[in-house]
């Protein structure tokens, strides 16, 4: 299989990395060194909550890099982009992968997932953990292991449902103590950017002018391209352009789509105009880029 994985469906995901699984949609796996998600961006069809037990990395989300180390926690959802290099060969992680169907089935609450604040895509998707933290979280991937061992158990899904929803609110508890830390360390010009990548993740596809968010968040863009500079080292118009640019990139490397349709997805009048801008972003066509990443 390749490692250029674009989309990452849960039987591709399964194929590569499941241990112990329920039906297509809940797996859970033991200490895997990522190396096949490591060259270019992809999205995961599933939720992931993964912990790294060995080694370092680099985590990419939607363009944001973090340091992931031993005890750090990974929280992604179908709407992140990720990508993770740079990995120390001893770089070692475990992790559960879930749809939102598996955990809402049955549940009178159907957005019960959206309760959780670290599955939105504003929120912060890599945490460190103390070590105790670390350890209530690898017991509880041990026991959904071993429940999920039980494969004759009548109410084996059921019984995998609840444990997965014990380690959501395991995973909430730990989350929102490292928020509120997070939070009262972030100077204001922070804070506006953190309120800027979270719109641009929204809206990338539909504007691509700076004015648009400078007009939603209420300060100018001159303001608002100079505070997202000082914070990050790059202009507002560059986060948009590599939103877009990266986004494109994960749909140019599904070959069932068109040039044409991934034009149109991305709010494009054209293919031309889409060409032109990729290439002046990137360096490459469409069509070049295409090739090269599905070679």
């Amino acid at each position: 299989m390749s490692k250029k994985v674009a989309q990452l469906s849960f039987p591709k995901f399964a194929d590569l990395y499941a241990d112990k699984a329920i039906g297509t949609d809940f797996f859970i796996t033991e200490e895997k060194h990522l190396l096949a998600l490591s060259e270019y961006p992809y999205r995961s069809e599933g939720y992931i909550v993964g912990i790294c037990t060995r080694g370092t990395a680099e985590v990419e989300v939607n363009l944001q890099v973090y340091h992931a180390k031993k005890n750090a926690i990974l929280l992604a959802t179908p709407f992140h982009i990720l990508r993770i290099y740079n990995s120390s060969e001893d770089f070692l992680c475990r992790f559960v992968v879930f749809s939102k169907a598996f955990l809402t089935e049955n549940n009178i609450n159907s957005h019960f997932l959206e309760s959780f604040s670290y599955f939105k895509t504003s929120s912060t998707p890599v945490i460190y953990l103390e070590h105790e933290n670390a350890k209530v979280l690898l017991e509880v991937f041990t026991l959904i292991q071993q429940k999920l061992q039980r494969e004759g158990h009548p109410y084996h899904t059921e019984i995998g449902r609840s444990i997965l929803t014990m380690l959501l609110y395991e995973v909430a508890a730990v989350y929102e103590h490292q928020r509120v830390i997070i939070k009262s360390k972030q100077t204001r010009k922070q804070e506006l950017n953190r309120l800027f990548q979270n719109l641009v993740f929204h809206h990338y596809k539909e504007h691509r002018n700076v004015q648009y968010y400078a007009d939603t968040l209420c300060v100018s863009s001159k303001h608002l391209t100079e505070s997202i500079k000082e914070v990050t080292g790059k202009t507002a118009g560059e986060w948009i352009d590599d939103a877009v640019v990266l986004e494109a990139k994960v749909l140019l490397r599904n070959l069932e789509r068109s040039i044409a349709q991934v034009a149109d997805e991305i709010h494009f009048p054209d293919q031309s105009t889409f060409g032109k801008y990729f290439k002046k972003q990137t360096g490459l066509s469409p069509s070049e880029y295409r090739i090269k990443a599905n070679s």
